[in-house]
């Protein structure tokens, strides 16, 4: 059997994908931290004509992207003992993720979240209730199973500090590569406590505003909101490759010596939900296929994240594989 050449770990549910325009979009700009928000009468129904279940989570997400583009995969998830659990097992199965190692908690619901997409460019917020992915376990005899030359760790949410520490030290020690895009519970953590682990991190991916988030966890409210300051502070850090995704205004990836940017493309999405996951998993695909080639990679995170935004969910909109061709990828 061909082995395995990642291993995602991170959150998986069902996603449940809510449309509405009776809310408002306020501007917030005192606040680095939370510069928009989303306003709805107080004791309305709020009301949608457009309502989708979907899949998702970093960790799937993730999975069933890489997979899709001819990177064999396994993921480490955490599902309940329900049905909603059941059809994601038979999901991954049909999309070629190995789910070998995959955790199923007894007496214990699947995640599930309810995103709430507005605006013109249908930006989300989602509200998540946890169930099975607060029961993750990333014990040492678990980890001691991953035999990839990849892990891709998305978010994690529970009592993840320990599960962390024993992640980075396996794979420092078997030289396995991390690429990690830290969720809000790890970002809550700040930089400095972040620190040990980031420095054995080869690829660090966040959103503009997360990486506001960082440096500000050490700066203060004196930090500048400039992307090139953003880059090379976070990329003092230790890792090999730093990257910003900025919205419908492109990405960067700095390396230490020379900072890439790729433009977004100029369509309009239809839902933003799991683009960052479509980005940070393509990119790191590109990185895998293409022999390290930072402009190619970047290339393919930004036409893959494009793409899931052009289709309802984070999984739908997903390149495959057979598609690359045309991009002279």
């Amino acid at each position: 059997m061909i082995k395995n050449k990642i291993t995602t770990i991170g959150g998986v549910a069902r996603d449940i994908m809510f449309y509405t325009d009776e809310t408002v979009l306020i501007e917030n700009k005192n606040d680095l931290l939370r510069q928009k928000l989303i306003g709805v009468e107080y004791g309305a129904k709020i009301y949608s004509e457009k309502v989708y279940f979907t899949y998702g989570g970093g960790g799937m997400n993730t999975a069933v992207n890489l997979a899709g583009l001819g990177v064999r995969t396994q993921t480490i998830i955490s599902l309940g003992d329900d049905f909603v659990g059941q059809d994601i097992l038979k999901y991954l199965r049909a999309k070629v993720v190995s789910n070998k190692l995959v955790q199923v908690q007894p007496k214990t619901f699947t995640g599930t979240s309810f995103v709430l997409n507005v605006g013109s460019y249908n930006e989300h917020v989602i509200f998540v209730s946890r169930g099975a992915n607060n029961k993750i376990k990333l014990s040492y005899d678990l980890i001691k199973k991953i035999n990839t030359n990849w892990v891709y760790l998305a978010s994690l949410s529970g009592n993840w500090q320990s599960g962390v520490k024993i992640l980075f030290d396996y794979c420092s020690h078997k030289k396995i590569k991390v690429a990690w895009n830290p969720g809000s519970a790890q970002l809550k953590a700040g930089l400095k406590k972040l620190s040990n682990y980031i420095a054995k991190t080869n690829v660090f991916i966040v959103n503009r505003d997360e990486a506001l988030e960082l440096v500000m966890s050490v700066k203060g409210q004196g930090t500048k909101d400039n992307i090139n300051y953003l880059l090379k502070f976070i990329h003092s850090y230790g890792q090999k490759l730093t990257v910003i995704t900025d919205g419908k205004r492109g990405a960067y990836v700095y390396d230490g010596q020379k900072i890439y940017f790729r433009t977004a493309l100029k369509k309009k999405g239809i839902n933003t939900t799991g683009a960052g996951d479509a980005f940070g998993s393509s990119f790191v695909a590109g990185l895998i296929k293409y022999q390290g080639d930072l402009e190619k990679s970047l290339k393919l995170a930004i036409l893959n994240s494009n793409s899931v935004i052009m289709k309802i969910g984070a999984q739908e909109g997903l390149l495959k594989a057979k598609d690359l061709k045309k991009y002279h990828l």
